[in-house]
């Protein structure tokens, strides 16, 4: 503080002001110091995140539609209904891997900027998969489906499913 005498008393805060200075660190906090010489540190999220961009295995995914047809073709000798219901056994005990593939189907064709809009970490197409190797499809998908609805500003920090 800054001490002055003025007709003859002692007061303080008198003259000098003192900008306040604000710089941002390697690690992202922005700290403010001002003219008291009291400080905060408010840590600023900027989007440093890395995009990955995994690599789609287009020959399993056809094997995995392929074997569901032969089935159903084979089934079709003991009649219609049997290879319905086989069909329909097989797409709920692949529906893990199948919605797993489209969401890194997602994940190698979108654009950056709709990557990059997420403000949560992980990002919500990683929570996503996470969610459904954790908690099976069903639960899995309704849990990234209401991760999708709360990803905006204020929102955002990290989250794991």
């Amino acid at each position: 503080m800054v001490f002055a005498k003025r007709n003859g008393k002692k007061r303080s805060n008198i003259g000098i002001a003192v900008p306040q200075t604000t710089y941002v660190d390697d690690d992202g906090y922005v700290t403010t110091l001002s003219p008291e010489g009291s400080f905060n540190n408010v840590k600023v999220f900027e989007n440093k995140r890395i995009i990955k961009r995994p690599e789609i295995n287009y020959l399993d995914f056809a094997i995995q539609i392929i074997v569901p047809v032969i089935l159903f073709a084979g089934a079709l000798c003991f009649g219609f209904h049997i290879a319905v219901l086989l069909l329909f056994a097989y797409v709920v005990i692949r529906a893990g891997f199948i919605t797993i593939w489209f969401v890194r189907l997602y994940q190698r064709y979108a654009s950056e900027e709709l990557r990059l809009s997420c403000v949560f970490e992980p990002c919500c197409s990683d929570y996503m998969i996470l969610s459904i190797q954790k908690h099976g499809v069903v639960r899995g998908i309704v849990k990234g489906i209401k991760r999708l609805r709360r990803c905006h500003h204020p929102n955002g920090g990290e989250d794991y499913p």
